[in-house]
């Protein structure tokens, strides 16, 4: 499944997002399960909200969704960095609400209450407005706290060119 998200300036800044059916198909390791297909149905649309959010120069969903200890990489810090680091990084974006975000769904590893989504983004405006292509592997490590999934942690990579 393909996810379309573009920040059109007429709709106030917010993002419209656009499925695609079939357009990537995901990697098929195993075959998946009714517990699987129900876990992806419930983080996936979550993953969908963060970027949401952050097209609107807002991170305060995705800080909503982070777990007690959470770490990620993103791809242009030298090293991960927790909640503090998102929080800075929110602030940093206020007022920005230019980017446009192609999201494409790849697989899940799922195993118990702890899930790993994999998934791929090609951005075309950072949230400034400056026109870019750029292309991302992404990885989220979702676990059950307190009876709600949240990222514990993730990674994200320039997208090798292959």
């Amino acid at each position: 499944m393909k996810i379309a998200m573009a920040c059109v300036a007429l709709t106030g800044g917010g993002c419209a997002m656009a499925r695609e059916e079939g357009a990537v198909p995901p990697v098929v390791r195993q075959a998946h399960t009714g517990r699987w297909t129900a876990v992806k149905d419930e983080i996936w649309p979550k993953e969908l909200a963060i970027y949401e959010g952050r097209s609107r120069g807002d991170l305060s969903l995705y800080l909503a969704s982070t777990a007690t200890d959470y770490i990620a990489w993103p791809p242009f810090n030298e090293v991960p960095k927790g909640n503090e680091g998102l929080r800075a990084t929110g602030a940093s974006m206020a007022g920005k609400t230019k980017e446009r975000l192609e999201m494409t769904f790849l697989d899940m590893a799922l195993n118990g209450d702890t899930a790993v989504v994999y998934y791929k983004t090609h951005r075309t405006m950072l949230a400034d407005g400056t026109p870019v292509d750029q292309h991302y592997e992404v990885t989220h490590t979702w676990i059950v706290q307190d009876g709600t999934w949240k990222v514990l942690g993730g990674m994200a990579r320039a997208r090798p060119e292959r």
